[in-house]
């Protein structure tokens, strides 16, 4: 019997739903102001238009942009609206719904765009961090994989951590549809559902998975995952059709990107105190999960970009034999990725 519980409706999260559903973890997503002594880094454009974005509470630079106001700063004339989504699946379903234009997801969500039955318009211009630590499987009492067998495991489905437990489960012998009960369970839930004893074992990503960490056994993180064979990272997924209306704004967001992955390499404080201000941790707890991925230089990114073609027709692939997309051909996924 499939354990593996399908979720039965795609929920698109308005700004005030999100500020609801992820009150534990972060920043009220209502609490943001335009700050009006943001200083773009270069000189600001004069276009017009709109921009709605769908970010998450994981540290990197669109957590650093947003806290600073540098976007508004960098396109003083256009309507520039920021949404907060428990989860990169919530975003790629608000890209479905046709409310965000530049979303952040994970690997899987970006894979599970561009696949049937969604197979979405959109690109991926961007690769924003590889995870490593950043994303771990914890467990209560175990402390191998194998010793998860016919115990219950949390993760967001459709997510990076997804992707990643079905593959340590597989790797480690184990039939993620018979020997173990996966269920989905969002990170702004997962705390709750930890200290009750509902599940034995989680697959998720910081700041949430610190806070698992603090009672449970790391097992195995994406870093490991990735030297085996599943890579996982976060990137900026664009639509197209908006991306052809608004070149020059995306233009401004990928050079504030590449610009702010400058500064956490050359003057990483500022940076860091930011992503606190958004997640609600010290500046040290931030710091730490920021070591714990690879924020992508702007130098890296057409090598990034040509990995991550493949890795997302390889995740596609391994989410088909799950029964939960139809992959494309691999030139698919190559097109998605060259900007």
């Amino acid at each position: 019997m499939n354990k593996i519980k399908k979720s039965l409706t795609a929920v698109v999260v308005t700004l005030t739903a999100a500020s609801a559903t992820t009150g534990c973890v972060g920043k009220p997503a209502s609490a943001y102001e335009r700050n009006d002594a943001a200083q773009c880094p270069f000189a600001p454009s004069d276009v017009a238009g709109s921009v709605r974005l769908g970010y998450q509470i994981v540290p990197g630079n669109d957590l650093f942009i947003h806290n600073e106001g540098l976007l508004e700063a960098c396109l003083p004339n256009a309507n520039i609206t920021w949404t907060r989504f428990p989860a990169g699946q919530d975003i790629v379903q608000g890209f479905a719904a046709g409310s965000a234009d530049i979303g952040f997801v994970g690997s899987t969500p970006a894979a599970k765009a561009l696949s049937a039955p969604l197979n979405l318009d959109v690109k991926v211009p961007l690769i924003n961090v590889l995870n490593q630590e950043s994303e771990a499987l914890v467990a209560k009492h175990a402390k191998t994989i194998q010793e998860l067998k016919g115990k219950k495991i949390a993760t967001p489905f459709s997510s990076t951590s997804h992707y990643a437990l079905l593959n340590a489960l597989k790797q480690a012998g184990l039939d993620p549809k018979h020997d173990v009960e996966i269920v989905n369970i969002s990170p702004d839930k997962l705390p709750a559902a930890w200290k009750s004893n509902e599940v034995e074992a989680a697959f998720v990503w910081n700041p949430t998975l610190a806070e698992l960490q603090r009672t449970g056994t790391t097992l195995i993180d994406a870093g490991v995952l990735g030297k085996h064979g599943a890579p996982t990272f976060n990137a900026t997924i664009v639509d197209r059709s908006w991306a052809n209306k608004n070149p020059e704004i995306l233009d401004v967001w990928l050079r504030l990107s590449k610009w702010a992955a400058s500064e956490y390499r050359n003057n990483p404080n500022p940076y860091i105190s930011a992503n606190a201000a958004q997640t609600g941790m010290s500046f040290d707890d931030t710091k730490k999960q920021l070591e714990a991925v690879h924020v992508v230089d702007s130098s890296d990114q057409q090598e990034e970009l040509k990995k991550a073609a493949k890795a997302l027709y390889n995740t596609a692939v391994f989410l088909q034999e799950q029964d939960d997309v139809k992959a494309f051909d691999p030139k698919h996924y190559e097109e998605a990725t060259e900007g």
